[in-house]
């Protein structure tokens, strides 16, 4: 399978929509928090944080208050949330209990209210030792706490993880709650605007030095320069940085406070307030923050935060992490894990003969295999943000820049035949951004029916002739002749393309698959230069994290596509607190989406992942393909039996 990629931080279900390594999905961005990896929606910029409080929170009930100003460590519900309509609420924080809202509108309780999650039952867990991971995801060739839209890919993701941590809120992928995680408090304004943040007290780096917000502030500082003394900042939580106005941290009272630029539905505003992630200020403070060749703490960084710290580091081969000794939320199961990249063929025998416990993405052919086989353990689950394929158009190449040439090609796609051919008969049709589990889902679109014949008359009322030899011409009179880029390490993509090559042909036009190693791939992307590429993308609680792939100028957005009415749909979705309304105005964005396709939606890829048999705890989530490090299993509720 592939593990999909989760967005940094804490916040919206963001939208990945890169082409991720692999079978796995590219992260998303929908708001980057810069440094944690918590699949909650937003492409959190730099972190992985994933931990889940293993203490019991301690039951505290505050008195009810009269300042419009509220102060929350209870928790949240799930995805989508609307304000409440009072501004005077009394916190109540009782350990475990979530406040159950869904779609249709709230309890009435209050929206913002956090808890930090209450210890888990005791397991039969063997500390210490060696867990090994292999991935068809190569490493990343950096680590920057705040990565570059090429560089935050899945193996960058699973990484940072391990090694970065920090988070000011956490989102739980099995309850789909917030969690309170480096912030031991949170208080929201009147105006649902202003979130002030009091950090925990046990906070360290890995050298024994306090975390402190002077961290943060250093974080946001930098990350959201973008301006000719860092031109090439390409962070890509950058464009929902900038959602915040104001960032201001004060010493004494540990506190960070962040102003956002308007008023956003919960789900969407957590996300954008612990949007930040610290960076060792010690350390960094002396050292260009995006210059990887003067500042090697990119490369390989010797500071973190996180339950691991680097041992060694081979973008071409293997990383090695230790413990954390410092680790503010204790000794992680492990003593030390081992990542490395591997080859399609070879990642089943690896877990099989005990050379690695657990392949995070193994190929959709070879489920029926490693199912029946006893020494194999898969784990199977339907996440509510689950990975979905899609074919992204040029719009601003001749002639994917015509929207009837751009739906003459859907209506000549088996959706599927291209499931069982490409994935082993493992997705489900999915014709959005949206999964189709989701309230948000339109199921009225247009689902582009495999049709040739419809494919080849789409093209002749759209002013498209074919030439005595059947080669399609284009409005210049020439054959059209068009390049599908995807990258060699999946499987799947790489069937895809060599599908419309064939397929494609019935049309009359010719079709060049330009199939790369990942990081040639992704330059490649990052250039514009392709006519079609074939990428898989990160599925999102709520609709707001899909915006960087297709508003004007998103940072994900690779069909370069534009439309104002789009970018103001998108706009009014993330201020929108009546969900009904909401529902409404992400139908639309959906119905244009669907009728300009500058993205042709293929299908929903079903979750597996594949363990040694001797491995236990392991508990699928509600939401995320990412259920090794999403919250933090794998640290505190994996084990290795013996």
């Amino acid at each position: 399978m592939r593990k999909k990629l989760q967005m940094l931080v804490v916040g919206v279900m963001l939208a990945m929509a890169l082409a991720a390594c692999g079978e796995t999905a590219t992260p998303p961005a929908t708001t980057t928090s810069a440094a944690t990896t918590s699949a909650a929606a937003t492409t959190s910029a730099a972190v992985a944080t994933t931990v889940a409080t293993t203490s019991a929170a301690v039951a505290t009930t505050a008195p009810a208050t009269t300042s419009a100003a509220v102060t929350t460590n209870v928790a949240p519900s799930t995805a989508a949330i609307t304000v409440a309509t009072t501004t005077a609420v009394a916190t109540t924080a009782v350990a475990t209990t979530a406040v159950a809202t869904t779609a249709a509108g709230t309890t009435g309780a209050d929206p913002y209210a956090l808890q930090t999650e209450a210890a888990l039952p005791a397991l039969p867990a063997q500390k210490g030792g060696k867990f090994t991971i292999i991935s068809l995801a190569k490493l990343a060739p950096t680590l920057h706490p705040y990565p570059s839209n090429g560089d935050f890919t899945q193996s960058w993701t699973d990484v940072a993880n391990l090694i970065f941590a920090g988070s000011l809120l956490v989102l739980n992928h099995t309850s789909l709650n917030y969690e309170l995680e480096a912030a031991k408090s949170m208080k929201v304004s009147d105006d649902h605007k202003t979130f002030t943040f009091v950090l925990r007290d046990d906070l360290k780096w890995s050298d024994g030095q306090p975390i402190t917000v002077a961290d943060y502030q250093f974080g946001y500082d930098n990350a959201i320069i973008s301006d000719k003394t860092q031109p090439d900042n390409d962070f890509v939580g950058l464009d929902d940085l900038k959602k915040i106005t104001s960032f201001k941290t004060d010493d004494a009272a540990k506190t960070i406070t962040v102003v956002l630029d308007q008023l956003y539905v919960p789900f969407v505003a957590l996300g954008y307030a612990a949007n930040i992630a610290p960076v060792p200020v010690h350390i960094w403070k002396s050292l260009p923050f995006r210059d990887a060749t003067k500042n090697p703490e990119i490369l390989k960084p010797t500071i973190v935060s996180g339950p691991y710290t680097i041992d060694s580091y081979d973008p071409n081969g293997q990383a090695v992490l230790k413990a954390n000794p410092n680790w503010y939320r204790g000794k992680p199961n492990f003593d030390q894990v081992v990542y490395k990249g591997g080859d399609a063929s070879i990642v089943i025998d690896a877990v099989k003969t005990n050379q690695a416990d657990w392949a995070e993405n193994f190929p959709s052919g070879s489920y029926a295999q490693a199912k029946a086989d006893t020494n194999l353990k898969v784990v199977d689950w339907s996440a509510v943000d689950g990975t979905f394929r899609q074919v992204e158009y040029n719009t601003k190449r001749t002639p994917m820049d015509d929207k009837v040439f751009r739906q003459a090609l859907n209506y000549a796609t088996d959706r599927d035949n291209l499931i069982k051919l490409a994935e082993g008969g493992h997705g489900v049709s999915q014709l959005s951004f949206m999964n189709p589990q989701s309230p948000f889902y339109n199921k009225s679109i247009n689902p582009y029916q495999y049709d040739v014949a419809k494919a080849k008359q789409t093209l002749a009322d759209g002013g498209y002739k074919l030439d005595g030899s059947g080669n399609l011409l284009g409005k210049d009179g020439k054959p059209i002749s068009i390049t599908v880029i995807t990258t060699s390490s999946s499987k799947p993509r790489v069937a895809i393309a060599t599908y419309m090559q064939q397929q494609f042909k019935q049309l009359g036009i010719t079709v060049k698959p330009d199939v790369k190693e990942f990081a040639a791939y992704v330059k490649q992307l990052a250039a514009h230069d392709f006519d079609i590429s074939l990428s898989a993308t990160g599925g999102s609680i709520d609709p707001d994290a899909f915006k960087a792939s297709i508003i004007t100028g998103g940072t994900q957005n690779n069909t370069q596509y534009s439309n104002p009415k789009l970018d103001d749909l998108f706009k009014q979705g993330g201020q929108e607190l009546d969900n009904t309304k909401r529902k409404a105005i992400y139908d639309q964005a959906q119905q244009i989406i669907n009728d300009d396709t500058p993205i042709f939606f293929l299908w929903n890829i079903a979750d597996f992942s594949l363990f040694n048999k001797k491995v236990g705890g392991v508990v699928p989530p509600k939401a995320d393909g990412n259920n090794a490090l999403a919250n933090n299993d794998a640290l505190t509720r994996w084990y290795i039996s013996q």
